[in-house]
């Protein structure tokens, strides 16, 4: 029997009970589906955090106080020794940061919610990259006489103002300060507590004397301060130049250690690789386990099959047939299940990934060609590993006791 035969009659075996056959490789299915949906999330998760750090810059430090140290702070005295361009010649730009959440409520109706709170210099927008949908950003002069004016995040409006209304030019309160909104960012997605859409910007000055006016009272204490380079393979030395300004001014002697910490867009961008990769191998496997269990389902099945076969392998044998074509009979089947199953579900995936995509406008899942190809190749490894032991069964079969059977 050659192989276009042993399809052939795979195949008439399979669509004789096709009720079963569908649901041998609805378990093929759903595991290679899931493979590719979660496989393409995480792609998708990968691509928008490098998107975003990307988005600020390469050449962005940023210094915050070590907060698991008592006393460990940053004040605007950092700042200004951060600002000399003699003892920090790589800086193009160094800006303080005061954040918190606060309870951000609009003053016409009874919306609110907690978000951040950032108060910034107005070249804070430039150089992270925030442009706006409407309006515009603060001024120097509104730092200089602590204007209440602020900027709010495409979340934040649409939390406030759900109705359609426009939030440019509203009263919010921010704690229990007054504010206009005199501009609301383009949206950009993502999360955590940088995440422009979630964020209600204000006059530094406003946010160090109203909003967060305890905190080291006294001191100009500050959240962060960020550096930006003039280039991006400055960050050896300026991080260098940075750690001796702070330590100097921090009256930090040697062997003490630092009360800050000092990292680089290139770190973070580290770092929530390594994370967002673990994420997506986890969710792989996930769906690993789900074609495992489609596999186990294949060869009992394939189990059951030879079963009801006995007497049908029995005539085969005594006319003749060969073990290894019957072997190669039954492994066809298996293989034909897993590879039809392993197609369906390629499609399944790639639908769910783009109704994913569809539903969730911050998450886009990137389907890749690797994740096709190795999902599909697993379908197929799938077939064989557990349909090899019901077509040996059954090529075992001796041809006496097989016409026996009842």
């Amino acid at each position: 029997m050659n192989i276009f035969e042993t399809i052939r009659t795979a195949l008439e075996s399979l669509t004789a009970n096709k009720l079963r056959t569908l649901l041998t490789m609805l378990g093929v299915i759903i595991g290679v589906g899931s493979v590719v949906a979660l496989l393409s999330i995480g792609a998708g998760v990968t691509a928008n955090i490098t998107g975003r750090i990307s988005s600020i810059g390469s050449n962005l430090i940023t210094v915050s106080p070590m907060f698991n140290q008592p006393g460990a702070r940053l004040t605007m005295a950092d700042v200004a020794a951060l600002s000399n361009p003699l003892a920090l010649p790589e800086a193009t730009m160094v800006l303080p940061e005061v954040r918190g959440n606060l309870l951000v409520a609009a003053a016409t109706n009874t919306n609110n919610e907690s978000t951040s709170v950032s108060g910034e210099e107005p070249a804070f927008f430039t150089m992270r990259a925030i442009q706006m949908a409407e309006g515009n950003i603060f001024t120097a002069n509104d730092v200089l006489v602590q204007t209440h004016v602020a900027v709010i995040g495409s979340a934040v409006a649409t939390t406030l103002y759900p109705n359609g209304e426009n939030a440019l030019g509203q009263t919010i309160l921010v704690g229990s300060v007054p504010f206009k909104v005199i501009g609301v960012a383009v949206s950009v997605g993502g999360f955590g507590p940088n995440n422009t859409d979630d964020n209600v910007y204000v006059p530094i000055t406003v946010a160090m004397n109203k909003l967060f006016a305890g905190r080291a009272a006294g001191l100009n204490a500050v959240s962060d301060i960020y550096i930006q380079l003039d280039q991006a393979n400055d960050f050896t030395a300026a991080q260098n130049d940075i750690q001796t300004i702070l330590r100097q001014n921090h009256h930090l002697v040697p062997g003490q250690p630092n009360d800050f910490r000092v990292f680089n867009q290139a770190q973070i961008a580290s770092t929530l690789d390594q994370v967002s990769q673990a994420l997506t191998e986890f969710l792989g496997a996930i769906g690993g386990i789900a074609l495992l269990v489609g596999g186990i389902g294949i060869m009992n099945i394939m189990l059951v099959s030879v079963t009801e076969r006995t007497r049908e392998i029995g005539v085969r044998k005594a006319i003749g047939a060969k073990r290894f074509t019957i072997l190669m009979q039954f492994l066809t089947e298996a293989l034909t299940v897993s590879g039809l199953a392993g197609l369906i579900g390629l499609g399944l995936g790639v639908g769910a990934s783009d109704l994913i995509g569809r539903a969730q406008s911050n998450l886009k899942p990137a389907v890749q060609p690797t994740a096709l190809i190795v999902a599909f190749g697993f379908s197929v490894i799938i077939g064989v590993v557990f349909g090899l032991y019901p077509a040996w069964r059954a090529s075992r079969l001796e041809p006496v006791e097989a016409l026996r059977y009842e």
